[in-house]
Parts: structure tokens; C-alpha cells; sequence
């Protein structure tokens, strides 16, 4: 007896380092569980904050140029209601232009470029604001999928259309003009 109770204690003690071993590994991974569940709320938050942020910096930056007087005393337009109240529109032509991006890659891309006229009846100019956020002015093809306005092709972020007079004013999409069945702007459709 003796002789097996240092290998009795040898085991036991085994015993309750593999327990302790454990115990240790589990309050690790929960530990670990904790840190990121906390670090995923955290840059959720932060995340979150941030496009709150962008959005209300947007958002106030359109109401402020609704609100303030523009040096020309221009009425400033940034919805469907805003558009049939001032202005008449419609489409005056469509027509493919084919663009080489780059004389080294020789790649070329197909634009369309849809030229709107916009009339004002009123006494006062109008100002159409906001036109190149996304989905302010798109394209509707005959499968009725939308096609954004194409970037870098100096497409205008808003319009002023003087007193008593039209104007017309070109959006580039890259679409072919024989795939376009509409244009939306600011959700009212214009027919082609």
C-alpha cells in the first residue's frame, strides 16, 4: 500500500490539473467570447453612427439649400411633388455615343445620352438639386431592370431653369438608347 500511494497522489493530482486545465480552457473561450461579442458591438455602433452621421450631413445640406435664399432667389426642387408643381418634362432624344476609356487599354464602353427638356411657366427660376444621387435619374430597360448614370461623364448635380423658359440639359447611362424603354426622375416616369 505503500508503494501505490505516491502513485494514488500522483494520479490525483493529474486528476485535478486536467480539471483545473479544463476549467482554465473554458473561462479562456469565454473570455475570448466576451472580447468579441464586445468588439462586434463596439464597430457596430461606431458603423451605425457613421452613416447616421453621413445621412444627416446630406440631409441637412439639402434642406439648408431648400431653406436659405440662392443669389438667384431660385426655387429649389429635390422631389416628384416639387417637380409637378414648377416644371413640365420631357424627352427630347436619345442617342448612343461610343466612349474609348483610354487610348493604352483601347477598351471602349457604350453610353446613352438622354437629353430632358425641363419648362418653367412660373416667374422664378428653378433649381432640380440632388440629380446624381443614386436613383434620382435612372434608366429603365425593356427587361425593366435600371441602370444608374454612368460616373465621370459629367453628368450635372442639379439644373436651373429660368423664368418662362426651357431648358435642355443632357444624362449620360451606360445603356444602349435602343435598350431604353423609360427614364425615371425622382420617381415620375418619362415615356420615351
Amino acid at each position: 500500500m505503500n508503494k501505490l500511494m505516491p502513485v494514488l497522489l500522483l494520479l490525483g493530482a493529474a486528476s485535478v490539473f486536467a480539471q483545473e486545465k479544463e476549467q482554465d480552457k473554458e473561462d479562456k473561450e469565454k473570455k475570448e467570447n466576451a472580447v468579441v461579442e464586445t468588439t462586434k458591438s463596439v464597430v457596430s455602433g461606431i458603423v451605425s453612427f457613421g452613416k447616421d452621421l453621413v445621412s444627416g450631413a446630406t440631409d441637412g445640406v439639402s434642406d439648408g439649400r431648400k431653406q436659405g435664399s440662392s443669389s438667384d432667389d431660385a426655387l429649389v426642387v429635390d422631389n416628384v411633388k416639387g417637380l409637378d408643381k414648377h416644371l413640365k418634362l420631357k424627352v427630347l432624344s436619345v442617342k448612343t455615343e461610343e466612349s474609348t476609356d483610354s487610348e493604352k487599354t483601347k477598351s471602349s464602353q457604350t453610353y446613352s445620352f438622354v437629353e430632358l427638356g425641363f419648362k418653367n411657366d412660373g416667374n422664378e427660376p428653378v433649381r432640380v438639386i440632388n440629380l446624381r444621387d443614386a436613383g434620382n435619374i435612372i434608366a429603365i430597360d425593356k427587361d425593366g431592370y435600371a441602370t444608374n448614370l454612368a460616373g465621370g461623364k459629367g453628368n450635372p448635380d442639379d439644373v436651373t431653369i429660368p423664368p418662362k423658359a426651357g431648358k435642355k440639359q443632357k444624362f449620360y447611362f451606360p445603356i444602349e438608347a435602343d435598350n431604353i424603354e423609360e427614364i425615371r426622375l425622382m420617381g415620375k416616369t418619362l415615356s420615351m
